[in-house]
């Protein structure tokens, strides 16, 4: 026995299975419409072969160039080593500044892409990049525009606005500086190319905005180490013309290297031109004591040298107002840095401590970082649109470092302060001792200190100078080009062969899920296979799909395939009711439409050409019509009889289609037709059929509108529930399930009936099946009934 559990059990599994799709089924529709298959590949295809044609070609130009760590030995550094030649460099910032908007447009305006001329196709607009045989510069640009160019012969060319109404055509002459619509430009030849084969071929020249130039390379240049720890930097640029990229990369490279000889020279330059500023000054100072170092020679008419005291104390005083002097120029220097720190004006060009003898690393350290601190906030600033966490932190370091060299700077004046006041201990003590002296040469050591000050304090700074010289001579780029820009293979874009491959995807799937989505929300039985996931009620067999109008197909054509499945039928419900003689069979179904009656009838047929006495009765009281199809009348039938008008023998119709078949009909509309059905006269009219026939066929009212069939499902010995394929919904047969499960409804098995579509997934057999349509309804004559679906019409 089954337990109520696993009834329940049986129940939920069936509902989970019946919402899944036949994979089987969707393989089938795809093979039986295999057209619309191939139609939606050949779109896709023809889609993809237009794409890959006409779709514009991306091209990767690749080059790697290498950052030196150190610049070769030159011949400053044979000279000297100070922060000149040999100045700090952070590597981080390398890919940055080779992105940077100033570099990037420098080198935009220097190859002139700011103007492009393009030749219009059908379909495609492509740049006539390197082989027009004219250029443009513009001299003056007001703003963007595009004009229409045509060379009209060696030395004139026309030009006007395109697409416009009020737009003239000018003519001017090539060479010449026009002003056109607010622009102006001078449109010249290329030297070496020929001008005749585009002559009035119409061209489309685009004045750019440099910078919106110089945005779209910044976007697409790639600038990347080879790996960590090395100082390569691959350059990648992609683009439809691979010469222009190449043109581009090479402009980069050239002008990066350009960047960075300045930027090492800029220190250099500053400090040449800080010594030259106090050179002038010393220089007429010099002269002065010269002039009178000549005139003491020539008053006292001596050669100016001293005797050996006198020229022992001059040697000495000499030497400590030399000390004095370089500690006085580390105090102009650190005036300088003060207020170049707080001013805060142009931080990355400050000279650097060591150009002025000033050798705290830790001081040098700080200048150091501050420019380069600087000159990385200029490169952010020119490309970020908005402050960044980055930059933020980079301003705040930048302010902690101005801070730090305030401080440094407090502490090396307190040092040099000790230093500047035991200089001038010395140099007083010295001055007393020079008082013991005649005063002749007392005024003599006075003019040559002055005068050998200037000088050493002179030469000082002219051997600075020539260092800063030397080195911006002989300083080269650390940029070393590895790789020239080259075609790093073909287009990578359109893919082709990955488009060939989405669209063939593409293809298939869209009218493959097309089919899955119709399988998916279809609700309506389609093959056995659906009625053994809905419910667990036996099923019996199928019916085929019949081509004519007539229900009396068994008798009509009794070597039918639809025959032969009524056959089958007869047989497998021996099984059923345990072979026995005689039987009673109950046929329904869930809604109107689903062939009651033509199954009644031929059901009946076959019992009857077995040689069987056969009773079909209307239990149908609503909307008898099963007589109409064996031409008898409807004037009595089991409505009479059971309301007591009528005999058992006075409502049974002999049928003129086969001798041992009879008919009793529904009989006259009743008003209470349920409760006539549930009279003692029911029972007495099955067992007065019993007696009289060996079959008896039962026709009754969908289940789903009335309880009819359940009223009659205790006279039957089987009951027969009919599924019409594509047509009878899901849920319907979910609901029979359950009163089979809980036990309302037994001895019954499902028929599924005008199986019209085959294939795998579809049908039960091999009948032959085609386009069906019953003449029959419940309660509507055509269209709709009150559930939703088509009746029998």
């Amino acid at each position: 026995m089954t337990t109520d559990q696993d009834f329940q059990f049986n129940k939920a599994n069936k509902e989970n299975i019946s919402s899944s799709i036949d994979i089987k089924r969707i393989a089938f529709q795809a093979l039986r419409y295999w057209y619309v298959v191939v139609l939606s590949l050949g779109v896709a295809l023809v889609i993809a072969f237009y794409q890959n044609r006409y779709a514009e070609r991306i091209y990767p130009v690749t080059a790697s160039i290498i950052i030196l760590e150190k610049e070769e030995t030159s011949g400053a550094e044979l000279l000297y080593k100070n922060a000149i030649v040999d100045q700090y460099r952070n590597y981080l910032n390398e890919p940055y500044i080779l992105k940077s908007y100033p570099l990037i447009q420098r080198v935009i305006e220097e190859l002139n892409f700011t103007v492009s001329f393009y030749t219009e196709g059908y379909i495609l607009t492509t740049e006539a990049y390197n082989y027009l045989p004219i250029t443009a510069k513009i001299t003056k640009r007001s703003f963007p525009a595009a004009y229409s160019i045509k060379l009209l012969d060696e030395n004139s060319y026309s030009l006007e606005i395109p697409a416009s109404e009020n737009s003239t055509v000018e003519k001017f002459t090539i060479g010449d500086t026009i002003t056109f619509h607010g622009n102006r430009l001078m449109v010249e030849k290329v030297p070496g190319r020929q001008m005749k084969d585009v002559f009035n071929v119409p061209y489309l020249m685009v004045i750019n905005d440099p910078f919106g130039v110089a945005s779209q390379y910044v976007g697409k240049l790639s600038a990347s180490w080879a790996e960590e720890g090395a100082g390569i930097i691959n350059l990648n640029v992609n683009g439809p013309i691979p010469e222009k990229e190449i043109d581009f990369i090479n402009g980069l490279v050239k002008n990066y290297q350009q960047y960075d000889l300045e930027k090492k020279n800029e220190t250099a330059d500053r400090t040449v031109k800080f010594i030259r500023k106090q050179l002038v000054k010393m220089t007429d100072s010099l002269k002065i004591f010269e002039g009178q170092l000549q005139q003491f020679k020539k008053d006292n008419r001596t050669s100016g040298h001293l005797d050996g005291e006198a020229q022992r104390m001059f040697a000495k005083v000499e030497g400590l107002e030399l000390q004095r002097a370089e500690v006085q120029m580390k105090s102009n220097y650190y005036d300088y840095l003060r207020k170049s720190i707080l001013e805060s004006k142009n931080l990355d060009e400050i000279i650097l401590p060591t150009s002025f003898g000033v050798v705290d690393p830790l001081m040098t350290g700080f200048v150091s970082e501050i420019a380069n601190l600087q000159l990385e906030l200029k490169i952010y600033y020119s490309k970020a649109k908005e402050i960044s966490p980055a930059i933020t932190g980079k301003v705040k370091r930048l302010e902690e470092l101005k801070n730090d060299v305030l401080k440094s700077t407090e502490t090396l004046r307190a040092t040099d302060k000790i230093r500047l006041d035991f200089l001038n201990k010395q140099i007083a003590d010295v001055e007393k001792q020079i008082g013991f002296l005649p005063l002749a040469e007392r005024q003599l050591i006075s003019i040559q200190r002055n005068y050998s000050l200037l000088e050493n304090l002179y030469v000082f700074l002219m051997q600075k100078m020539s260092e800063a010289e030397i080195s911006k001579a002989s300083s080269t780029s650390d940029i070393v080009s590895v790789n020239p820009p080259m075609l790093a293979g073909g287009a990578i874009t359109p893919k082709i062969s990955q488009n060939y491959l989405f669209a063939t995807i593409l293809g298939l799937g869209l009218p493959i899920l097309a089919f899955v989505l119709i399988e998916l929300f279809n609700t309506r039985i389609q093959s056995k296979e659906d009625i053994d996931k809905i419910t667990s009620i036996p099923f019996i067999g199928g019916i085929g799909h019949k081509k004519s109008l007539n229900n009396l197909e068994v008798l009509n054509s009794p070597k039918s395939s639809i025959a032969e499945s009524f056959r089958a039928l007869r047989s497998n419900l021996n099984y059923f009711i345990d072979q026995k003689t005689k039987a009673t069979f109950l046929i329904s179904s869930s809604i109107s439409g689903e062939g009651k009656t033509f199954t009644s009838i031929n059901l009946a047929s076959i019992f009857a050409l077995t040689g069987k006495k056969t009773l079909i009765v209307g239990a149908d009281m609503r909307k008898p019509k099963i007589y109409q199809d064996l031409q008898l009348n409807n004037d009595r039938g089991l409505s009479t009889y059971l309301s007591g008008l009528d005999s058992f023998d006075g409502v049974v119709q002999k049928t003129s289609v086969n001798d041992l078949l009879d008919m009793v009909s529904g009989g006259p509309v009743p008003p209470n037709p349920s409760e006539l059905l549930l009279s003692p006269r029911m029972t007495q009219f099955i067992d007065e059929a019993r007696a009289k026939y060996d079959f008896i066929i039962i026709d009754t009212p969908p289940m789903a509108i009335v309880t009819d069939a359940f009223v009659l499902a205790p006279f039957a010995d089987h009951m027969l529930f009919l599924v019409r394929q594509n047509y009878t919904p899901k849920m319907l047969i979910k609901n029979v399930n359950d009163f089979y499960v809980s036990g309302k409804l037994k001895n019954i098995s499902i028929v599924l009936n005008d199986i019209y579509k085959s294939g795998p997934g579809y049908g039960y057999g091999g009948y032959g099946y085609d386009y069906y349509s019953y003449g029959y309804g419940y309660g509507n004559k055509k269209g709709k009934d009150g559930y939703g679906y088509y009746s029998e019409s």
